[in-house]
């Protein structure tokens, strides 16, 4: 049988081979083996595999040796300012909402037609805000643009960057930001309103003051050619206002709704029956992010486990979500939060 592969992937594969991008280059020429494997092309896929080879190995180490070399660190400590890692997250593993999904999807795509782009003056996006409640998938769509991208994502490291000593934040985020744009990448700053804080807190010190400030500049300097700042928030509404027009583009992460629980429910199950049917458990868990429904729904599974059935119980995901939100409103009791 021919082998048939999408102009797509081939598109793709080109195009990491002109930019020089390893990483990117790898990930299309195992997608095609895939699909060639999908598709029982057997005697192609070992054709290819046997053309990648060493080849393989050798972007694989040479994927190693970027992400070693492309980690700052605290001139006092030693200590790496970024955590440099390889993306597994497939856009099989994440659901979001219809109008989130639309925006990332834009992004990849501006982002996949950056030359066309270009060619008419033009710019993909490249600074993300995404904000929302914890849990509703903000970090893992971060690390879904590094996968679909073929780039590496590099964990900003709060606890190292914000130091004691005066000016070296700044210095900090000024050495992380030269290094994005010199360097492909996902710059992620998980819990960015740390950082971001509203310089009008009266609560604040003048130290963090010259930190959002040194960060305003540092973003408005942020020119990455291939790389993509995404800056994450829980609390959106304490960010400096200053921060806000800074993004090319602002994404909201809601907690998901009916169908979405019901489409995230039926991937944690994975095929696992239950007593009843998936609409009745994704009902029950209205209003929870997919962090707490994936909680709830794994302890009801370690039961099943225990238990040595195969099959889930409504019941048991029922007292789960009645013992989780017993717990988060005794937590919120405890810290003067009103429950809803």
């Amino acid at each position: 049988m021919r082998s048939l592969v999408s102009s797509e992937k081939l598109r793709m594969l080109f195009e990491a081979y002109r930019e020089g991008n390893d990483l990117a280059f790898l990930r299309a020429a195992e997608t095609i083996i895939a699909e060639e494997l999908a598709s029982n092309h057997h005697h192609a896929a070992t054709e290819l595999q046997r053309a990648l080879g060493r080849g393989r190995e050798q972007m694989n180490a040479s994927v190693r040796a970027l992400e070693l070399a492309a980690s700052p660190k605290d001139r006092r400590s030693g200590e790496d300012l970024l955590w440099i890692h390889e993306s597994s997250i497939t856009p099989q593993r994440v659901v979001l909402a219809k109008g989130t999904a639309k925006k990332i999807t834009r992004v990849l795509d501006e982002h996949r037609g950056k030359v066309q782009l270009q060619k008419h003056g033009y710019n993909p996006k490249t600074k993300l805000l995404f904000w929302g409640p914890p849990g509703t998938g903000k970090t893992l769509t971060a690390h879904l643009l590094a996968y679909e991208l073929g780039l590496p994502v590099a964990v900003l490291r709060l606890n190292t960057v914000i130091s004691s000593f005066l000016g070296d934040t700044a210095a900090h985020l000024q050495r992380v930001f030269n290094r994005a744009s010199s360097t492909p990448m996902v710059l992620l700053l998980d819990e960015f309103d740390a950082i971001g804080k509203n310089r009008d807190d009266p609560h604040d010190v003048g130290e963090l003051k010259r930190v959002v400030n040194s960060l305003l500049q540092a973003i408005d300097g942020f020119h990455g050619n291939q790389s993509i700042l995404v800056a994450a928030s829980n609390h959106q509404y304490l960010l400096d206002p200053g921060l806000w027009r800074r993004f090319d583009e602002i994404v909201q992460f809601p907690l998901p709704e009916f169908g979405e629980r019901e489409k995230f429910l039926s991937l944690l199950l994975g095929g696992i029956k239950s007593d009843s049917p998936m609409a009745q458990i994704a009902r029950k868990a209205a209003r929870l992010s997919y962090a707490e429904i994936e909680h709830v729904v794994t302890e009801s599974l370690k039961t099943m486990v225990l238990e040595g059935r195969d099959s889930l119980r409504v019941r048991d995901i029922t007292e789960d979500l009645r013992a989780w939100r017993s717990s988060i409103a005794d937590a919120r009791r405890r810290n003067g939060v009103k429950t809803k």
